[in-house]
Order: C-alpha cells, then sequence, then structure tokens
C-alpha cells in the first residue's frame, strides 16, 4: 500500500516502479488533488460553474438556494485533480456571468499551492525555503511569556545573538507587550525601549525585525537596520504603509479582531477562514495601492489575537487554504493560551503544545516560525521538513 501526500512523492514512486519519465508527466497532475472555496459567484455563473464541472469529472458543491433560484449570489466548493481543474478554467475563460474571473482566480490558486517563496528586503532576497524561524526577542517589563528578561540592552543583544546560534533565521524586536488585556504604551516610551537595542544589533547577520504598529516606531527602526515591519494592525494605521514603501521594507500583516486590551471579551467568527481570507485579500489591496510590492508581504493569521481555542486549532489546519493569495505564511503560536487551555498548563509548560503545532503548520503551508524556543522548535521543524520530504 502507498499514499501520497504530496505530488512529488507520487512523481518519486512512480519513478521507483519503473514509469517512464513522459509518462510521470502525464499523469502526475491527476493525482495532485484540491479543494477550492470560490465566494460570491452570480447565481447564473454557480450553475454555469456546476455544469462546467461535472462536465470535466469534478464535482462542484452549492448551497440549495441555486437549486430553487432564490439567491443572487453564492459559495461554491470545487474538488477535482489539477488536470480536472485545467479543463474546467479553460472552459470558464469563456463564459459570462463572472466566468473569466473565476477562471483568473481558480488558475491563480492552483498555480500558488506549490509555490516557492521569497521575500525582497533592502539587502537582498531571503528565500523562505523549506521555512524561516523567527526569534522574539521583547525588550518590555510585562510580555506574557518573557516580560522583563530582556528589558536591559546587554541581556537582549546577548539573547539576540542566542538565538542565531540556535538557529534563527530572522530576530523581532517589540517593545511594547500585546498580551490580551494589555495597555498601549506610548510611543516615546516603545521608541526608549527598542533603539537603544537595535542600535547595538546592527552588526548581526541576520534580519531585523520590528514588532510595531506604530509608524513613527517603525521608521526610527528602519532606519537602524530592521528591513521587516511585523504590524499587528495590519497596516491600518495612518502612516504605516508609506514608512513600509519609502524604506523598502518588507511588512507582516496580521489579523485580530479589535486591540490587545480587548482582544479576548467574547471574541466570534461564523466562518473564520473566510473572515480572515477575506481580511487579507482587503489588506493586500490596500498594501499594493500604497505602494507595496508583493514580494514585500508576509500574512500571518493572527493566532490567539482575537480568537477562541476552536478558532486557533482550525486556523493551524486550514493555513493551506491562505495559500491561494501567493503570500508567505507567518504563524505564532509559541507558548500562547490555547495551548494552556488545550493541556491545562501554564505559560512555562507550553513548550511541547508549541513545537506540535509548529510542526503540523509546517505541514500546512507556513514558512516563517515566530518562536521563543529557538533550538528546540528548529529541531522539530528539521524533523517534519526532513519526514516530509522523504521520499523526495
Amino acid at each position: 500500500m502507498f499514499n501520497a501526500r504530496m505530488v512529488k512523492d507520487l512523481e518519486a514512486e512512480m519513478e521507483r516502479i519503473g514509469v517512464t519519465s513522459e509518462g510521470i508527466e502525464i499523469m502526475a497532475n491527476k493525482g495532485e488533488f484540491y479543494k477550492i472555496r470560490i465566494d460570491d459567484v452570480p447565481l447564473k455563473g454557480a450553475i454555469i460553474l456546476k455544469q462546467e464541472a461535472l462536465a470535466a469529472g469534478m464535482e462542484c458543491a452549492l448551497p440549495w438556494c441555486t437549486a430553487s433560484l432564490s439567491c443572487e449570489k453564492t459559495p461554491a466548493i470545487l474538488f477535482g485533480t489539477r488536470r480536472q481543474f485545467e479543463i474546467l478554467v479553460s472552459k470558464m475563460k469563456r463564459q459570462p456571468f463572472k466566468g473569466a474571473i473565476i477562471a483568473e482566480e481558480l488558475e491563480k490558486c492552483i498555480g500558488n499551492m506549490n509555490k516557492n517563496h521569497e521575500i525582497s528586503l533592502p539587502s537582498g532576497v531571503l528565500s523562505l525555503e523549506p521555512y524561516k524561524i523567527m526569534g522574539i526577542l521583547n525588550v518590555t517589563p510585562d510580555s506574557f511569556s518573557d516580560g522583563g528578561k530582556y528589558n536591559r540592552v546587554d541581556a537582549a543583544v546577548e539573547r539576540a545573538h542566542e538565538m542565531v546560534e540556535e538557529g534563527a533565521d530572522i530576530i523581532d524586536v517589540g517593545g511594547e507587550s500585546s498580551r490580551p488585556f494589555s495597555e498601549p504604551v506610548s510611543e516615546e516610551e516603545e521608541l526608549k525601549r527598542v533603539l537603544p537595542v537595535l542600535e547595538e544589533l546592527e552588526g548581526i547577520n541576520v534580519p531585523i525585525s520590528i514588532d510595531t504598529y506604530k509608524p513613527k516606531v517603525a521608521e526610527e527602526a528602519l532606519k537602524r537596520g530592521a528591513s521587516i515591519v511585523n504590524d499587528i494592525y495590519g497596516l491600518r494605521s495612518d502612516g504605516m504603509a508609506e514608512v513600509v514603501r519609502e524604506y523598502d521594507a518588507a511588512v507582516v500583516i496580521m489579523h485580530m479582531k479589535g486591540r490587545p486590551k480587548d482582544m479576548q471579551l467574547n471574541p466570534n467568527y461564523s466562518d473564520v477562514v473566510s473572515e480572515i481570507s477575506s481580511f487579507f485579500n482587503e489588506r493586500v489591496e490596500f498594501a499594493r495601492r500604497h505602494g507595496i510590492d508583493d514580494k514585500k508581504i508576509i500574512l500571518d493569521p493572527g493566532i490567539g489575537f482575537g480568537k477562541r481555542v476552536e478558532d486557533n486549532l482550525m486556523l493551524i489546519k486550514s493555513l493551506e487554504g491562505f495559500k491561494c493569495g501567493g503570500y508567505p505564511l507567518l504563524v505564532g503560536v509559541s507558548r500562547k493560551s490555547y495551548i494552556g487551555k488545550v493541556l491545562n498548563a501554564d505559560v512555562n509548560n507550553r513548550l511541547i503544545g508549541t513545537v506540535v503545532s509548529n510542526a503540523i503548520a509546517l505541514l500546512n503551508g507556513a514558512k516563517i516560525f515566530r518562536v521563543h524556543d529557538v533550538m528546540e522548535n528548529a529541531q522539530a521543524l528539521k524533523i517534519a521538513n526532513e519526514i516530509r520530504g522523504a521520499f523526495a
């Protein structure tokens, strides 16, 4: 018996049993299976989509309102092989009622599923293959996990170098706690915390990220060598997009419902994956309108930021659904409260939950892992990646 998780595993197994290279090329895309949801399909377009999907040998799931002709727009779920999607796309390009737009969205989504990711930084291109580890450096007195440990400049700098030795590919410096129910700090105080550390890190040999939603803090950090803005507000602060563009920085656009001080007051979603997908689409368009290049955009679903336990678990399970847009995904699960609630563990006993979550996130498409415990996560991710590529 044999079960291929990835198409490259199928190709390797076909080669192993003696299938010709020509045969492998013909058959591989028939073993690549996708499930794709499209929203806001016009009713008449949905009926055509269903007909063309069936003609291609695949399926298109539609709600009852399309049969009863009682809705103007509808979601649709398509599932089939890569080859079947290719046939469907070619047919839909010639159809009315948004057919060409649907075809374009499907073609883009399929093309992005196995995309190799890289981000453009002022210093050059940073490949994200197979993944990158972002080490957390909180220079705060009150962060939920390590507040106060590194709020002296010498201790922070020592920890940054230690994390690089342990396997960190990026260092993320933050001067304001975003733990649930935390109060914001002033711009002046945040600058006072982060700038001395950044100035001492200018010679470090990995990219520096600044964890802030304040444009002035981002600007001063970028002047001192940071090249990534990790923005929990997702470019919603006035002027932040302009700062990112002006300094040619990369940006992490994170989803958060509410603000840190109120985000965990009864958060609720009817469909957490769909809602965050819509948020990402809107924010990416905003970034592009403000001159931020696609190769500078990273998306973060915001694990623990205005989410229930079940929302966090569903997001990790469903990360692959965010790959359609073609942007790399960052996850920050490290020591988060959902782990504590599932395991009944305090913040100092969440390491195993963290590394398991990150290993699963890797298999589901995440590219950047923001962590406190660099060495342990580096080891877990290396093992997970070696297992993933065992057939290749």
